[in-house]
């Protein structure tokens, strides 16, 4: 009797889990085995060919776009980030939506630590001062790409909070094209400019999604359409 009961405990668990993330927990795994399989074949020297391509097409343009390029990088730097990322948050403590502002401290304040964290875990060199232009090269680790994990996390949040605050479908919809915008943006700078592989830039991106998917399910379980409620509200709606 004791073995039949836990499996059917576990079964009644997972499908609470999935009804209540059904759009976050795919995001999360998909975007953590595609983090885990880049990573595996960045370490055994399989991206290199990939790199190479990608940042010959990105070179060829070199000396065109170097102001808006500029611009992207600067954008994408830490500071940038921190200053707008704490002001949303006390603006969001103003007008008394406490729980917005925690989850935006959560995805852009674990995104710096996660991408620290990783940086050390692998330990990937910048690309040699062949790669540099116009910016110094860089002695800092590079897998994953600070920047362009800064920027996904902060666009990533900031899309969830219009949407938690039911903001025009108008704005929502600019916010997403904007964001995405800047995401690519600031990407392809960190390639132009040689800071970082284009393997770098597709591992933070992909770690950031990763962990603003992981943020969003913890904090908006039932955000998403087709996800369905806590089974804690539903009990308690059901005995009402």
């Amino acid at each position: 009797m004791g073995a039949p009961r836990l499996v059917h405990s576990l079964a009644a668990f997972l499908w609470q889990l999935w009804r209540r993330h059904r759009w976050s927990l795919p995001l999360s795994i998909a975007a953590v085995l595609c983090f885990v399989r880049l990573a595996s074949e960045m370490q055994e020297g399989d991206v290199d060919a990939f790199d190479k391509l990608l940042q010959g097409l990105v070179n060829v343009r070199r000396g065109s776009l170097d102001s808006l390029m500029l611009a992207c990088t600067r954008w994408g730097d830490a500071l940038p980030m921190t200053v707008v990322s704490a002001g949303i948050v006390l603006l969001l403590l103003v007008v008394r939506r406490g729980k917005e502002a925690r989850y935006l401290a959560f995805g852009v304040g674990g995104g710096l630590l996660l991408n620290l964290l990783l940086k050390e875990l692998f330990h990937r060199a910048r690309p040699g001062a062949d790669f540099a232009y116009l910016l110094p090269s860089l002695s800092s680790l590079s897998f994953p790409s600070g920047h362009t994990m800064g920027t996904t996390s902060v666009v990533g949040s900031l899309a969830v909070i219009l949407h938690v605050a039911k903001a025009p479908r108008w704005v929502r919809l600019a916010s997403i094209l904007l964001g995405a915008a800047a995401i690519v943006g600031v990407g392809l700078s960190r390639i132009y400019f040689g800071a970082h592989y284009p393997s770098d830039v597709l591992g933070g991106f992909l770690a950031a999604a990763a962990w603003v998917s992981v943020v969003t399910g913890s904090m908006y379980p039932r955000l998403l359409p087709g996800e369905g409620e806590a089974p804690s509200t539903a009990r308690a709606g059901t005995s009402s």
